[in-house]
């Protein structure tokens, strides 16, 4: 009878089988386990030979890095996993896949929906506390130095707006935490926020707005609403300069909408690049500008189509769906910078064909 081929010419019954009792010896193999390297790598490799953290900035992850690190030592949240013990969370090629964000954000809305959907009510509801407030101690000191009812109200909005926005560190990095993790919950909210960063830029962002709005109102369509209301209480002189300027009204309403449309996607991502922890300020905007522009289409599609989504589930719902829209709109965002940032993402929430 035949012994068992070891792969070369020496009998099975050589030294190194001594001891082994009657088990033949096989040469070695290609098998992960069999590598000398075996069990070092720390984090699997992406599906290109790389390790994982290519694409990010060289600190993330390691000590240096500013928020949690991913996967280590403080970072709170069970990441995905995939039955093996392995993390189930994977690179990106840096192309937006919009269908697939969208489809995250309404997925992870309604499986977490005691954080998101309750947490939408909550803002919601404070929101209209706030302005509610606010509006009347300003509208009453409008009111009673003369100034008018407008300017109260104009300035109780940009009060509550300026509250907002201090809240929106929290909101963003709550966000990125959604789509690294499925165990997300209301102990999450404040943990790891780059809160100076991200409120810097929001608040630039805010500002820049705040100009451009100013400009639009009192230089573009001041002569239309000064018509208006130089017809007073007379209603036929009022229709009458509403029909005379509609068509120049909508024109320049409708220009206002594309060019926002057009400039969105150069400036939406710098604020997820501060959230995320990934770069300060000045290079938080660069990074946002840079990746925008690389998928400057596919973000216009983007913003498009969850626009759309947006107000059909808000007007289908009577309003009520804003308490749907706000966190499906807020996570889609999320998932589409992480797409377009390099990831991580979940596996499963993008086409990997």
């Amino acid at each position: 009878m035949s012994t068992p081929y070891n792969g070369n010419e020496d009998d099975f019954w050589d030294k190194e089988n001594e001891g082994s009792g009657d088990l033949p010896r096989y040469g070695s193999t290609n098998h992960p386990e069999d590598r000398p390297d075996y069990g070092q790598g720390g984090y699997a490799q992406s599906g290109n030979g790389q390790p994982y953290s290519s694409g990010y900035d060289s600190n993330y992850g390691n000590a240096g890095y500013s928020g949690a690190q991913f996967g280590g030592a403080g970072y709170s949240e069970n990441l995905f996993n995939n039955g093996s013990g392995q993390r189930d969370l994977v690179e990106t090629d840096g192309k937006l896949q919009v269908f697939s964000a969208i489809g995250f954000g309404f997925k992870r809305t309604f499986s977490n929906a005691k954080l998101w959907l309750l947490g939408s009510l909550a803002f919601i509801v404070v929101s209209f506390i706030l302005g509610g407030i606010v509006g009347a101690i300003f509208g009453n000191d409008a009111g009673q130095t003369g100034g008018g009812f407008e300017l109260g109200t104009d300035l109780a909005g940009n009060i509550v707006s300026l509250i907002s926005l201090a809240l929106m560190p929290f909101v963003y990095r709550l966000a990125t935490k959604e789509v690294d993790s499925r165990s997300t919950g209301w102990s999450t909210l404040g943990k790891d926020v780059h809160y100076f960063p991200t409120l810097a830029i929001t608040f630039i962002l805010w500002l820049i707005s705040l100009v451009f709005s100013f400009f639009v109102v009192t230089m573009i369509l001041g002569s239309f609403f000064a018509q208006l209301e130089a017809a007073g209480t007379d209603e036929v002189e009022f229709y009458n300069s509403l029909a005379a300027n509609i068509g120049t009204f909508l024109g320049i309403l409708m220009l206002i909408m594309v060019g926002y449309l057009l400039v969105t996607p150069l400036y939406q991502l710098m604020v997820w690049y501060a959230a995320d922890g990934r770069a300060g300020i000045g290079q938080s905007i660069v990074q946002g500008f840079r990746s925008g522009a690389a998928n400057y289409f596919r973000l216009i599609g983007f913003n498009i189509a969850i626009s759309v989504v947006m107000v059909f589930i808000t007007l289908v719902t009577l309003g009520l769906g804003m308490i749907i829209a706000l966190p499906v709109y807020l996570l889609a965002q999320a998932h589409a910078y992480r797409q377009i940032a390099g990831g991580p993402v979940p596996f499963g929430s993008i086409d990997r064909s």
